[in-house]
């Protein structure tokens, strides 16, 4: 029998699913961030992102005899990481084996996923944001992405340091607003300087401070004034990702999808569509089909030529809550 592997690598978790060839989830296995290898401590996370959410998916699959993950060979393993894949792929050569194996970005298995492996656009805006889409001639488009420094726009780090910018600026004129209360019980700081000065002196990690819109979000669901606008902002940011996407592909009925966890605000979605359609009326926003783990694995299918028809997309989502 042929055995599939999809794996989604991102800065906080790795998901590992095995399949066979008509779609049936056999395992699943978790581990840690498996984000910049260039980064301090980048290779060793990688590896053990690698081996331990592969070497659980094998064990819960009943497929791994010796413990070591090199005397499996898959048929197609598809690893969508976050980063910069073309840094991993001589590490992860290293630790699987695979007729077809490809290392690429996150961003192509989300949108696979969310789309079920068809056309269209699929935002995301977790810690960062970025926007990517495929038309029916597998046209493959990226837009945003560009990090923390130069983009990320409409993303939870994004948002969270407008947050903290509109507070300080408020602070500054003697102006109380609900962010700064806030701000400063999140963080647990007696003052919002020091907020600032932790994340300059690199004791405040990017996805710290980005865990803090969805304070925001909450804020905003209060008809707090500066979170409203803060999150308008935000949408209108991915909106912008999305029509650019769109726009490039030359879709004409674009099917617009999302994903992170910068869309559990209901307000941000509710205005993310209303901006979208404005510009894109003939499109349709609609929710991830699957989760990007999912789409590793549909990748892993098409890599190796398997056509993705309707009935192994039953038999994924049939299979993919009991395993």
């Amino acid at each position: 029998m042929k055995y599939f592997l999809g794996i989604d690598g991102g800065q906080s978790h790795t998901t590992a699913l095995i399949a066979n060839g008509n779609g049936q989830i056999l395992g699943r296995g978790h581990a840690g961030a498996c984000n910049h290898t260039r980064e301090p401590g980048g290779r060793e996370r990688l590896i053990n992102a690698v081996t331990k959410s592969v070497g659980e998916a094998l064990a819960d699959a009943g497929l791994l005899k010796t413990g070591v993950l090199s005397s499996f060979k898959f048929a197609s393993a598809h690893l969508a990481m976050c980063g910069e894949p073309e840094y991993k792929v001589a590490i992860v050569n290293e630790l699987l084996r695979a007729d077809h194996l490809v290392v690429g970005h996150d961003a192509p298995g989300a949108l696979a996923g969310a789309l079920a492996g068809g056309a269209g656009v699929v935002v995301l805006a977790g810690t960062g944001s970025v926007a990517c889409g495929e038309n029916d001639d597998r046209n493959f488009v990226r837009v945003g992405g560009h990090g923390y420094m130069f983009g990320d726009e409409g993303s939870a780090f994004g948002i969270a340091c407008d947050a903290l910018r509109v507070a300080l600026a408020l602070e500054d004129r003697s102006m109380p607003a609900a962010l700064n209360a806030e701000l400063l019980t999140h963080f647990k700081q007696p003052n919002l300087k020091a907020i600032a000065e932790d994340f300059y002196a690199g004791t405040l990690s990017r996805d710290r401070l980005a865990s803090f819109a969805a304070k925001v979000g909450r804020l905003a669901n209060r008809k707090d004034p500066a979170a409203v606008e803060i999150l308008d902002v935000a949408a209108e940011a991915l909106a912008d990702l999305a029509i650019a996407c769109v726009k490039r592909l030359g879709l004409q009925r674009a099917k617009i999808s999302f994903g992170g966890g910068v869309f559990k605000s209901r307000l941000l979605l509710e205005n993310f569509a209303e901006m979208v359609l404005a510009e894109l009326p003939d499109a349709e926003i609609v929710p991830p089909r699957f989760a990007p783990e999912i789409g590793a694995l549909l990748l892993a299918y098409r890599q190796a030529g398997k056509k993705i028809t309707s009935k192994l997309l039953g038999t994924l989502s049939e299979t993919q809550t009991t395993k």
